[in-house]
């Protein structure tokens, strides 16, 4: 099937540039904000609690799913199941949410892979979206059991042919490495396209969407593998975009199928430039909190410990001393030093000794992270409730 030959209306088009737009400008923003690069999980782990939310009906609570996403990449080389688990009692999650932390972890992991291919400018390929479901199912430490497309047809005869396909996804990759349409216009095509296929028996929403976003990364919208929340908006009006799911799984009249997969497009566009406001407002709590923080009577050298420290609490509020020398680039010595400050100062404090691992909380910064998350549910609600879509 070919993909080049749709056109988008005006309007449609003027949406994708705003969102675009937007996007490049959050890009320039980042790179002049010292904090920032200490920030890019914690606005990844947003948008994963958003993803888990426009499937389950919960909302994982932020500061165990930063914690334990880092436990995972750090101390256990990916395993999430494993970094889950060796939480500490402060930051330990509630058991009925087990399972949705392990699926948020793994859509985190797959976020940075794809990131991290697509930056390397490598062609998509049908191992490509092989390898990003098997992360999405398994994680980073998974053993690729997964592997392979649904070998049977869906209810009603929705989706494509099981034997067809190896060949469309060949040709949606194609596609996908192309440079046909503006990136988010390409991604839009892209993710109603995966949808309308139905590859996988599971994980097919998320394995679209982070497929959706590789060429946004190859295409520097999403600067230095910044994740703005986009998922947020698409919480939001679930049963709206089940439809417009649903419906790239139907045979249209003519024009009909056209007009739908225009409003699937107008919809993404308008998500991913309220992901912007969202990270926006997300940085600025942050600032207003090492602001206060810097206004403290600590002495901070440029490019100290400390002032290394004071930014990478903003979006980690619990760590060891060995791991977040390990996040600053400084020594152990050094960063040990610089945190007895900030306990000095009362903007850490020691929760838990074992064996030469000392762990620090800054109930601030966690304090922040989870009204912020808070904030985004109730407002997410409130536009639900009256009907309002994003």
């Amino acid at each position: 099937m070919g993909y080049s030959g749709y056109s988008y209306s005006a309007l449609t088009q003027a949406e994708f540039y705003k969102a675009e737009a937007e996007l490049i400008r959050f890009g320039e923003r980042l790179a002049h904000s010292p904090s920032a690069k200490y920030l890019q999980d914690t606005l990844l782990a947003i948008d994963a609690i958003f993803a888990i939310r426009m499937s389950h009906d919960m909302t994982l609570p932020a500061v165990p799913l930063i914690t334990a996403f880092d436990l995972s990449n750090g101390k256990y080389r990916g395993d999430a199941e494993q970094g889950i688990r060796m939480q500490r009692p402060e930051f330990r999650l509630p058991d009925d949410c087990l399972n949705a932390a392990l699926q948020a972890i793994h859509y985190m992991q797959a976020i940075e892979w794809a990131s991290a291919v697509s930056r390397q400018d490598a062609a998509i390929t049908m191992e490509t979206v092989l390898h990003l479901h098997e992360i999405l199912l398994s994680g980073k430490t998974g053993d690729n059991r997964y592997h392979g497309f649904r070998s049977n047809f869906l209810p009603h005869k929705k989706g494509s042919d099981p034997t067809a396909i190896p060949l469309e996804i060949s040709d949606l990759c194609a596609f996908a490495s192309s440079e046909a349409y503006s990136p988010l216009g390409q991604a839009s095509i892209i993710h109603w396209a995966f949808e309308r296929i139905v590859p996988f028996d599971t994980m097919i929403d998320r394995t679209g969407l982070i497929l959706a976003f590789m060429p946004m990364f190859r295409r520097g919208l999403f600067a230095s593998g910044y994740m703005a929340p986009i998922c947020w908006g698409a919480s939001i009006g679930r049963e709206y975009r089940r439809k417009l799911k649903d419906s790239s799984r139907i045979d249209h009249p003519p024009g009909k199928g056209e007009d739908l997969r225009e409003h699937w497009a107008v919809y993404n566009a308008q998500n991913t430039y309220l992901s912007v406001v969202v990270a926006d407002s997300f940085l600025a709590e942050a600032e207003k909190l090492s602001a206060k923080w810097r206004s403290q009577n600590l002495r901070i050298p440029a490019h100290s410990a400390l002032d290394k420290l004071l930014d990478l609490l903003l979006g980690n509020p619990g760590l060891s001393t060995i791991r977040a020398a390990e996040l600053i680039g400084k020594s152990y010595g050094a960063t040990n030093e610089a945190i007895r400050q900030l306990a000095r100062a009362g903007i850490v404090r020691e929760v838990a000794v074992d064996g030469r691992e000392r762990i620090f909380v800054c109930g601030q910064s966690a304090a922040m992270i989870t009204d912020f998350v808070e904030s985004l549910v109730k407002k997410g609600d409130e536009a639900e409730s009256s009907g309002v879509r994003c």
